[in-house]
């Protein structure tokens, strides 16, 4: 399934993916593709804002939220951990204390191992982000189809003042 996203500068960079077609069934890769994109505006905002003074606390609860519950069901639903393995915990009677111990751990590893990547892929292309901010600030919201243009140096084929384009 494809997700769309847009970015928003009235809501502090959010990013927002949405489904181009109804979903009933979501895989690791696109879990983590979230991920990486809740994550994403946090770093911007730390790359871009000069540190974690920029960011928008009421974002962050959002977007933290976001970022534990789909790693938490890559870990304890969808059995992504390699050390507890291929089992399902949510609703199995297999979890324990010592079971949630591990699941907490691995999540927090997970979710450290996504932030080292965003970072470093964000930093890495930096100029492409300054861009992005910047069209953003000018456009106020932006498609995917239209971060994809400003990402390829293009200019956006509608004015500032004209709005999103419609998805018909």
């Amino acid at each position: 399934p494809d997700l769309s996203s847009g970015i928003n500068a009235e809501y502090g960079g959010a990013v927002h993916c949405i489904p181009n077609r109804d979903m009933h069934s979501i895989t690791n890769e696109q879990l983590i593709a979230m991920i990486d994109s809740q994550l994403g505006g946090r770093v911007a905002d730390i790359i871009l804002g000069g540190g974690d003074n920029a960011i928008v606390a009421t974002m962050i609860d959002q977007q933290m939220g976001k970022v534990n519950r789909y790693a938490k069901t890559l870990i304890e639903d969808n059995g992504y951990s390699k050390k507890q393995g291929f089992v399902r915990y949510s609703d199995s009677k297999l979890k324990n204390i010592n079971t949630t111990s591990v699941i907490q751990e691995e999540i927090k590893k997970l979710l450290a191992e996504r932030l080292e990547v965003v970072t470093r892929e964000l930093t890495a292309h930096k100029s492409q982000l300054i861009k992005m901010r910047d069209t953003l600030i000018e456009y106020k919201s932006l498609t995917g189809d239209e971060c994809k243009t400003v990402f390829r140096g293009r200019r956006l084929s509608r004015r500032p003042d004209e709005g999103l384009p419609s998805s018909d």
